[in-house]
């Protein structure tokens, strides 16, 4: 039979089963939620309950936000364990239900569809989906801006997880150049995304890039004065992901962007200071370039590398007292080493350290299992900063 969509309609009787289990899942209740999950993994066995939970994430609008969502997120679950299986006609009402939602008003159900998305691809292959990407790049040029924003989510988190599996002819030779040009986008959202998106690429990819890089880095100066965080934030990613991959093509800006990286280092959202202070580190992975473009400028970077250093209120609260202190205990690896580079050894399908696999689904688990107190962080990078510089540098430090 053809890969085309089913016309399937849900039971009635059984879509309100479904739509209840969702609410009874939100129960705080042990013995509900027990009772719940043995459901789910019954209705698992069934692959039309796929398309129950794809009708009622894009379908239901009068469903409570958090019910629909959630039957996204199962469905995201069940694609994991189930996708190879489901028949194809399934698969294919899924993915047509899916991209339906993605213009949703709700910010939760459009990040919800851009999770479907990615979460196919990984298992099944950006091949095995040949029209997704042209889609999502006809939706960015529409003028509904929840279009485009549902549309550069998903494509963002497909940069994420997949950008291995974008070769230039087929995708990024079409992609690139649209990304680039909503990076003058009137939305901060879209620009963000749209920068994010190059990152992710540049952690696995820099020849697709070697044709536009000038237009790119053009671009890319044009956002030192955005006002928006996140954007400022993806900003100083991308100039420290091109330290490692086109250095030659940022020699002569390197003054300007030492300047830039200085204030950014200075930044009242930590969370953009990290981004910036990684930028040190980067620069001295290669010595001669960096000694030559902070030497004029060491005198200000020293002094802002050690107010980065002290102990914030919230530092000092979870120290939780000297019973627990660690300081004498010198760093592990993977306390100093830069977010950045751990988070390109994750995207590749081998750990460069030791060889062996990684799973892409296990990652933000083990994020959000880092005891808070051992985190990289503003303070351990500009400390590690300092320390690498100060072997650069010896007496003029």
């Amino acid at each position: 039979m053809t890969g085309e969509a089913i016309e399937w309609r849900p039971i009635p009787e059984e879509l309100q089963q479904v739509a209840q289990l969702l609410q009874h899942s939100q129960s705080p209740d042990t013995q509900t939620q027990r009772n719940v999950q043995e459901r789910l993994d019954q209705l698992n066995m069934h692959p039309e309950f796929c398309c129950y939970l794809v009708f009622i994430l894009s379908e239901l609008k009068e469903e409570q936000v958090a019910n629909r969502s959630l039957a996204g997120l199962i469905l995201k679950n069940s694609i994991r364990l189930l996708w190879s299986r489901l028949p194809e006609q399934i698969r294919t009402y899924v993915k047509s239900k899916t991209l339906l939602a993605i213009s949703d008003p709700h910010p939760l159900i459009r990040a919800t569809v851009g999770i479907i998305v990615t979460t196919i691809v990984v298992h099944e292959g950006i091949a095995q989906w040949p029209s997704l990407l042209p889609t999502l790049c006809g939706m960015l040029n529409s003028q509904d801006t929840l279009l485009q924003e549902g549309a550069m989510g998903a494509i963002q988190k497909i940069c994420e997880d997949s950008a291995d599996m974008l070769t230039p002819q087929e995708h990024l030779d079409i992609l690139i150049p649209k990304l680039l040009c909503f990076f003058n986008s009137p939305h901060a959202k879209l620009r963000a995304l749209a920068v994010n998106s190059v990152n992710c690429i540049l952690l696995v990819q820099t020849d697709p890039l070697n044709n536009i890089m000038d237009v790119f880095l053009q671009q890319l100066f044009s956002l030192a004065a955005d006002t928006d965080t996140e954007v400022q934030k993806q900003l100083c990613r991308a100039l420290t992901l091109l330290l490692d991959s086109h250095l030659d093509k940022l020699v002569s800006q390197l003054g300007n962007i030492v300047e830039f990286m200085l204030l950014r280092t200075q930044d009242t959202n930590e969370s953009t200071a990290l981004e910036a202070c990684e930028f040190w580190l980067a620069l001295a992975e290669n010595p001669a370039v960096c000694k030559e473009a902070l030497l004029p400028h060491l005198h200000k970077l020293i002094p802002v590398l050690v107010r980065c250093m002290q102990y914030s209120e919230m530092d000092v609260l979870m120290l939780k007292g000297d019973v627990e202190d660690d300081s004498a205990v010198p760093d592990r690896q993977e306390d100093i080493r830069p977010r950045f580079h751990r988070a390109k050894t994750q995207t590749q399908r081998h750990s460069e350290e030791d060889g062996t696999s990684i799973d892409p689904e296990c990652m933000e688990d083990d994020d959000l299992d880092d005891d808070a107190s051992t985190e990289w962080n503003l303070r351990k990078c500009s400390a590690a900063s300092l320390d690498v510089l100060s072997g650069i540098f010896n007496d003029d430090f």
